[in-house]
Formats: structure tokens, sequence, C-alpha cells
């Protein structure tokens, strides 16, 4: 870790479950590597002592952990100020859920979606009636008090709702988005069909750029854009382009796995020979090498 990555967040993934089965998810493994209590206490600890006050636990979903509540209150008394969910949502729809979240010591929610109605959302997630309990959820949520925004994951067949998803969220309250790009890794099952739900990444620009101006007065950050690389959009729009090594993040996963997120092959890594060229180069993250064998480099350019 050097000082230009100054640790901000601590990610952990304590497993892999998930209720839903989403297009091009790669990670669902039911019956996968778990995190144990002592393992979550450890990269806590370690969090703390690196000076680190904010906390993302992902998965998986991590709503289906039994720990959930204990590992939240756990996260607070240690002094971490904020503690964030990452989740599809469905969980907090029940009677409850929302409310035992904040007693535990959660600050925010950030909501998964795939669509901007249940057509979409519910195909994508594979899982017949998730959208219903996804709006739902963000009701209970946003009743019981927690500060809400969306993770929006953009696919070739819903590209074109980027603008109408950021717009649905927004009407739900939601503080910002981050636009996530469909993944086709090495593995994952159905890979051609995976492949195939890849977005190009100038419709996902086009779409950030739109979702942007509609709500023009937000903040630079309601809406940014991760694995999209400052030459792809709009000069007006730069500051949709998400530098993970500013994030300061570090996952965790079962096992005491451990990484910057700014090095993982998820956010870039790749370079093309015009890129040394690039007035882009020194903050830009690079390509990510599942687009390339996708759709090749044709889209990026160096800006002079």
């Amino acid at each position: 870790m050097t000082a230009a990555r100054r640790l901000r967040w601590l990610e952990l993934t304590p497993d892999y479950r998930c209720n839903n089965r989403c297009v091009g998810c790669w990670s669902v493994q039911d019956d996968g590597p778990s995190m144990t209590g002592a393992e979550a206490l450890a990269a806590l600890r370690q969090g703390r002592a690196e000076g680190v006050t904010a906390l993302w636990i992902g998965g998986g979903e991590p709503t289906l952990r039994k720990d959930l509540f204990a590992l939240a209150s756990l996260a607070r008394r240690l002094g971490y100020a904020r503690v964030k969910l990452q989740t599809n949502g469905m969980m907090l729809a029940y009677e409850g859920f929302a409310r035992r979240c904040v007693e535990a010591g959660v600050t925010e929610v950030a909501f998964s979606m795939k669509g901007a109605a249940a057509a979409t959302h519910d195909r994508l997630a594979r899982t017949d009636g998730c959208f219903a309990l996804l709006v739902q959820g963000v009701e209970r949520a946003r009743e019981a008090g927690l500060a809400l925004e969306g993770d929006v994951l953009a696919m070739a067949s819903n590209v074109a709702q980027i603008p109408a998803m950021v717009a649905l969220g927004a009407g739900w309250g939601f503080a910002r988005f981050r636009v996530w790009m469909l993944s086709a890794v090495d593995g994952a099952q159905d890979l051609a069909a995976v492949q195939a739900e890849v977005p190009r990444i100038e419709d996902v620009a086009a779409g950030v750029a739109a979702a942007r101006e509609a709500h023009a007065g937000r903040p630079d950050d309601f809406v940014v854009s991760l694995h999209t690389p400052a030459c792809v959009l709009p000069p007006e729009h730069l500051a949709a382009a998400f530098d993970a090594r500013a994030f300061g993040m570090r996952v965790v996963n079962p096992g005491g796995h451990a990484f910057d997120l700014a090095d993982s092959p998820m956010e870039g890594g790749t370079f093309l020979p015009a890129c040394a060229g690039c007035r882009h180069r020194s903050r830009c993250g690079g390509l990510r090498r599942d687009y390339l064998a996708v759709h090749g480099g044709g889209a990026f350019h160096a800006v002079a």
C-alpha cells in the first residue's frame, strides 16, 4: 500500500451465497468458502489499525448472513463511522429487517438495479418477483432512515435503460449511483451467452452522460461509471470516470485473500499502445481484458 493509495474503505465479502442467479455472475457459490467470525474480526481490526473508517459489506448477498447484524454492530464498536450494505434488497422487504439494520449500526444501503421495470430486472436477475421485493425493500429502508444509493449493472440488453434506472432511483431518494459494466471473465458459466451481454463502452458512456444531463445541478458524483476510461466520456462528463486508486478500498474475501480494488483486473489494468500519449493516462486504471476480448479496443483513443 503506497501513500498515494490511502485506505478509506474496507470491503468484506463474507461469502458468495445469493438468492438471485444473475446473468453473468460468476461468484455465486452456495457451498463455497465462507468467512468465519474470527476472520471478519481480524479484517475489521486490521482496517482500523490502518485508519479505515468506512466498511462496505458485499457478497454474494450479505443479507443472507445470520451474523450480519452482529458484524455491523462489531464494526461500529471498533470505530467504523460508516457501514454500507450492498444488496439486491430482497430481504429488506421483510418487516423489521431494515429497522434491525439500523439498530445494528448500518448507515447506508446500495441497491443493485438491473432494469427500470420488473420485466428487465427479473429476467437479468433470473428471479421472478425480485423487482417487487426490491421496491418494497427500498421503501422500508427509507422509512428506517437509511441513506440510499444505486448500483446499476449495465448489460447489452439494459444499457439503454441507464437514464431510466437513474431517474427511478432518484425518485426513490437515492443520493448517488455507480454504473457497473458486466464482466465476462474466464470460467464464467455459459461464457458465450455472458459475452453477448457485455455492453459496448460507448453505449455505457452515452447512457451515463444522458443520466447526468437529466439531473443537472446534482453533485459531480451523482452518477459515476466504473470501468469507463475518461477517453470515451464527453469532456463535460469527465467527473463520471471512477478512479479506483483515489477511492482507496481494500477487499477481503474468505480465507484472508485481500487485495486493493485498484489492482483488480475487474477495474482495468490493460493499456493499448496509444494510451501512453493520452493526457488522462496518469489517472486512468486502464481497460478490462474481458471487454477487449469481446469488443476490441476500437472505442478507445488517446486524448491530446
